[in-house]
């Protein structure tokens, strides 16, 4: 979100005249929160205007010439396609745009940090005709709603912070620069307005004035990294943070970098969490499994118990009696022994399943010896990767600790009705990829154990597995970071795996043809390209 004023502010002054008077020849959405504004006019190249509407990443920018056309589109408003924008300018109190077209029609972006973020397509006589984003019904309270009157920061209660008093007031700096404007003045952010002096009143009013100017004559623009989450983008240098790690001539290029960077952050975030569930998870596990193995050390008593139970039984002279639930009997030092029986079956049944049942047990503590220093191990290893993992900062060190869990947990496979064996994994939100391990199994996978509505992935143009996604419902498409996640697992099982970028097509199942001849070759229809990196699978798998 752009949270200060002069920042939106510029990024319009920026936009405005590069579409206005231009042909509005796309329009195109992907999904319910991205929007794709595609202009063109006879004295200057098409730009593309991209804009996100969603909670966390509300903003709109020129999308780089050096970008790649957006993908996986669909068309958006089709009645504006070839219209020109006549006008476009910004709310005067609110964090709203107003793109007007020569028909008299108008969108409407909302570019709210929060759940009101959005855009509308309202016609000439002010109907809704089509939104994106947050329900239709709260945008449509927002379309007409009447300028604010926001409060200057004098105006709050005393016991406001004044961070907060700075950032809401009615030329909205907005936290970092409200945290900025403390700073300079010497003042604690958290300070309430009630316990300001007049001298340093004064001095707010002095800096703030000095700070607004600095902001409006500013020629270029800083993009800081904070400690965690994306990129801050700045109009001025910011003495709380560090050297900038990009300084733009251009509002609309910081912001597209901002953007970007969001994506890569959000997406690191995403596969973070995966691998953190996933470890978790076979902590949990290897936790089970050696209490198991504890517990199996302390059967030894209880088998020399069930052992001395099952001779005593061979001693008496009734082996064949029936109907008794108990005996006692002396061992061989006098002591009584009640030992409980099974009615149903003879003194001699009843000896025979305790020495079977101390053979069981006798046999468990010779596994839980063997296995017990393994498990505690690897799980003292899986704790250590879990601690690593609280302080990965990039996405190599994310793709280390994935390649070090892929060792300790090798797939599981899974077997065919004709007894080819599969990887499986468990994908987010409930999808798991399935892949061949060669041709005879790609070939049962995808013909034989796939579903008409599952999801077919394989590499274009070089060998290597099969890959079937299934969603936890019929017919349900994955969302894109999942179906990217399962096309990078599949181009890692390929010929493709050391690419920089490899093409993975995919479609659904009952579009996919076999072609006689040759094992596992496929034809298919209606396919669909994503390119990503080939890596190991990071997100969690059956146990």
């Amino acid at each position: 979100m752009i949270a200060h004023r002069e920042t939106l502010r510029r990024l319009v002054g920026e936009l405005s005249p590069r579409v206005c008077a231009a042909s509005l020849v796309a329009l195109r959405r992907r999904g319910q929160y991205e929007l794709f504004l595609w202009f063109a006019s006879p004295a200057a190249p098409t730009v593309i205007v991209e804009a996100h509407f969603r909670a966390g990443l509300s903003t709109v920018f020129c999308r780089p010439s050096a970008w790649k056309q957006p993908e996986r589109t669909v068309p958006w408003a089709e009645e504006l396609w070839g219209k020109r924008l006549v006008h476009l300018e910004l709310h005067p109190t609110e964090r709203q745009l107003r793109w007007v077209l020569e028909t008299g029609q108008e969108l409407l972006f909302f570019l709210y940090g929060t759940a009101h973020s959005g855009v509308v397509l309202r016609e000439r006589d002010g109907q809704i005709r089509a939104s994106l984003g947050a329900p239709r019904a709260v945008l449509e309270k927002l379309v007409d709603a009447p300028p604010r009157r926001l409060p200057g920061w004098e105006e709050y209660p005393p016991e406001t912070p004044l961070v907060r008093a700075l950032a809401q007031e009615r030329h909205q700096l907005g936290s970092f620069y409200a945290h900025e404007l403390c700073q300079r003045c010497a003042i604690a952010p958290d300070t309430p307005l009630g316990q300001l002096s007049e001298h340093e009143r004064e001095r707010l009013r002095r800096m703030l004035s000095e700070f607004r100017r600095e902001l409006a004559e500013s020629s270029s623009v800083f993009l800081f990294r904070r400690p965690e989450g994306p990129p801050l983008v700045s109009l001025l240098p910011l003495r709380g943070y560090s050297e900038p790690i990009a300084v733009f001539c251009s509002i609309s290029d910081a912001v597209a970098e901002r953007v970007r960077q969001t994506l890569l952050w959000e997406e690191f975030r995403r596969e973070r969490l995966q691998l953190q569930q996933r470890l978790e998870r076979h902590a949990r596990q290897l936790a089970r499994w050696r209490q198991e193995a504890e517990q199996c050390l302390h059967h030894a008593p209880v088998s020399e118990r069930d052992r001395l139970w099952g001779n005593l039984l061979l001693m008496h002279p009734g082996l064949h009696e029936r109907g008794r639930s108990e005996i006692v009997l002396p061992d061989w030092e006098g002591n009584p022994q009640r030992i409980p029986l099974d009615p149903a079956k003879s003194l001699r049944e009843n000896a025979e399943a305790y020495f079977q049942r101390a053979r069981r047990r006798d046999e468990a503590s010779r596994r839980a010896r063997h296995t017990l220093p393994l498990l505690q191990e690897r799980e003292h290893v899986v704790h250590e990767l879990l601690a690593q993992l609280q302080q990965v900062t990039t996405r190599r060190q994310l793709r280390e600790i994935a390649q070090r869990v892929q060792e300790l947990f090798p797939p599981r496979e899974v077997t065919t009705r004709t007894g080819e064996r599969l990887r499986v994994f468990h994908l987010a939100a409930g999808f798991v990829l399935y892949l061949g391990t060669d041709a005879r199994s790609n070939e049962a996978l995808t013909f034989r154990f796939a579903r008409p509505h599952d999801v077919f992935l394989h590499v274009r143009g070089a060998s290597g597995a099969h890959g079937i996604l299934r969603g936890p419902r019929k017919g349900e498409l994955p969302p894109a970071p999942i179906l990217e996640q399962a096309a990078a697992v599949v181009a890692y099982y390929s010929r493709a795996r050391s690419a920089s970028l490899v093409p993975v097509v995919y479609t659904w199942r009952k579009y996919v043809r076999k072609l006689k001849g040759t094992l596992g070759a496929v034809r298919l229809e209606r396919e669909q390209l994503v390119w990503v990196r080939p890596l190991p699978p990071t997100a969690s798998e059956s146990p």
